[in-house]
């Protein structure tokens, strides 16, 4: 079962493995409130894209389930998951609870 502190925990895994490949000052913070992508972001769309399938990856490992992140984002309108830790994990655990990955 996954759950959001899984999903967190992930998230943690995923920024740890971007960190590794980022200059020190452009190093992600592993904080809930931590800006990801968008006005605050520091993630190009490059570095979006990297942090979605390392994490869809993790995600994966832990629910032993195959998982797209992206996979309901035309819905969204307006609305950016990726803005945060915390929008991220809260995105991530609803998208998984509608598909039945729980």
């Amino acid at each position: 079962m996954i759950n959001n502190e899984n999903i967190l925990q992930a998230v943690i895994e995923t920024i740890d493995e971007l960190n590794g490949q980022l200059p020190k000052e452009q190093r992600l913070e592993k904080s809930a409130d931590t800006a990801l992508f968008g006005n605050e972001g520091p993630l190009d769309s490059l570095g979006l894209v990297s942090l979605i399938t390392t994490l869809e990856q993790k995600i994966e490992e832990k629910s032993g389930k195959p998982v797209t992140i992206l996979e309901e984002l035309e819905a969204l309108e307006n609305e950016n998951p990726f803005e945060t830790v915390r929008t991220l994990v809260a995105y991530v655990a609803s998208s998984l609870e509608q598909r039945g990955h729980e």
